[in-house]
């Protein structure tokens, strides 16, 4: 019922408040980064459609329907979000509490043993590929929105696990639902997994919002650029192939975390966390820094996040593919820069270079701070912080 639905809401507000600052201090590394001029999320301007960008592009967009981009955000009741969640619980500690799901009325309400009132969820965070996370919305005194992350998360190949940064203490009462978002950061959280964000005076108009990362949120401009096309002006639009490699793997930070955003102590190589943060471990690398050092000429190469990852299209799953990148600038040739020295080389450059890092129980990612790193330098999971302090 919507009275008791907000009466929730004004609880879980009044009991978020007590946490706050604690969550604050928390956040660390982890903070989203700022809204760029590039970041279009929050304005109510209505970005091209991807089907008249297709008029001219249909190959890729045909393509990009299935990238991990365009599943950025989900509603709850998607019938697959509710055959992720609905009817399974997970207990986060072994003393904690137990979080369970259920769908009542096909949404997805989520329930603490610890707290006698369920939440009800409106949107996922995750395409899937990592992880899909819980999110529910209320409004605050100011009128403003902000957002409750869930504690559980789902990961695949189908199972829950706790989300990444919460609190794993196994906090009694309403905090074991999930740790609260103020208003700033929960506009750039949802800023980094929809193209559009409208709202009134900060208070989120959710039927619409333009889920997903597509065309324009990445080629700014896009708008003026089919105007000029149907009238037959000079077309003129941003190319992200002008960009520089330093540009580029920010342009990728505005969402995926940037290395400028950081200071010089929270980006030290034994800082596990920063696994998750993949332009931050590249720009840090010695392939991405010396790149300018390979000779000039036919086989002259450029190293940013599109070198290996097509934004339009799934990531490629084949190791020989990436090694194959990685054997475009390394090796005895005169025009490529040094070979590896390694007894074991060949062509198992991902296993000491890049190696996967299990960030907690049930996200695995690629370390994209290339350097030599051997497995045993490789922390176990229970010496990993999920919400370290600098």
């Amino acid at each position: 019922m919507p009275g008791r639905h907000t009466t929730i809401r004004l609880i879980a507000f009044l009991g978020f408040a007590l946490v706050g600052i604690w969550s604050l201090l928390s956040w660390s590394v982890q903070k989203p980064v700022s809204v760029s001029e590039f970041a279009v999320h929050a304005s109510d301007h209505q970005p091209p459609l991807m089907n008249r960008c297709a008029s001219c592009h249909q190959d890729v967009c045909e393509e990009f329907k299935d990238a991990p981009h365009t599943q950025t955000l989900i509603e709850a009741s998607d019938p697959l979000v509710l055959s992720r969640f609905a009817g399974r619980s997970f207990q986060i500690t072994k003393d904690g509490p137990l979080i369970s799901f259920e769908e009542k009325n096909k949404q997805l309400w989520m329930t603490s043993d610890a707290y006698p009132e369920s939440m009800r969820i409106e949107w996922m965070f995750g395409s899937g590929q990592h992880a899909m996370t819980p999110v529910s919305l209320f409004t605050n005194p100011d009128g403003s929105t902000e957002l409750i992350e869930g504690s559980v998360s789902w990961f695949p190949p189908n199972v829950l696990g706790a989300t990444p940064g919460a609190d794993l203490t196994g906090s009694p009462g309403i905090r074991s639902l999930g740790g609260p978002i103020d208003h700033a950061r929960t506009m750039e959280c949802f800023g980094c997994h929809v193209t559009q964000l409208p709202h009134d005076g900060g208070r989120i108009r959710q039927q619409d919002i333009i889920k997903g990362v597509s065309c324009d949120r990445c080629h700014p401009g896009g708008e003026k650029h089919i105007t000029e096309m149907e009238q037959g002006a000079e077309l003129s639009i941003e190319k992200w192939s002008e960009l520089s490699p330093l540009e580029s793997i920010n342009r990728c930070g505005e969402c995926h975390r940037r290395a400028d955003q950081l200071t010089a102590s929270e980006l030290s190589p034994e800082r596990s966390v920063l696994v998750r943060f993949a332009p931050v471990g590249m720009a840090m690398s010695a392939c991405f820094l010396k790149q300018d050092s390979v000779p000039e000429g036919p086989h002259s190469f450029r190293m940013d996040c599109l070198t290996c990852h097509d934004p339009h299209k799934p990531a490629e799953k084949s190791k020989e593919f990436y090694v194959e990148k990685c054997l475009q600038c390394h090796g005895p040739e005169k025009h490529q820069v040094s070979d590896c020295t390694s007894a074991i080389t060949s062509r198992e450059c991902l296993e000491c270079h890049m190696p996967t890092v299990n960030v907690t129980d049930n996200l695995k990612l690629t370390d994209h701070w290339i350097r030599i790193r051997k497995s045993s330098d490789l922390p176990a999971v229970s010496e990993l912080a999920p919400n370290p302090k600098p």
